[in-house]
């Protein structure tokens, strides 16, 4: 059985927190409760990137 969770599904799930967050039916704690998901992945996902970068990135010369 394949339990891998597609790059697309990942991407409505997302899609249908925000329009939580944003939907003006939803009191405040279910707005709060969607935007609390949206920032822990946020903050997973950047702490990934992080990774992902390399440790010392050259820094880009100004020419005046």
């Amino acid at each position: 059985m394949d339990t891998t969770i597609g790059l697309n599904e990942m991407i409505r799930q997302i899609q249908r927190w925000h329009s939580e967050v944003m939907n003006d039916r939803n009191d405040g704690w279910t707005k709060q409760h969607y935007r609390d998901r949206l920032d822990s992945l946020h903050a997973k996902v950047s702490t990934v990137m992080e990774t992902l970068r390399p440790s010392e990135e050259p820094e880009e010369s100004t020419k005046e």
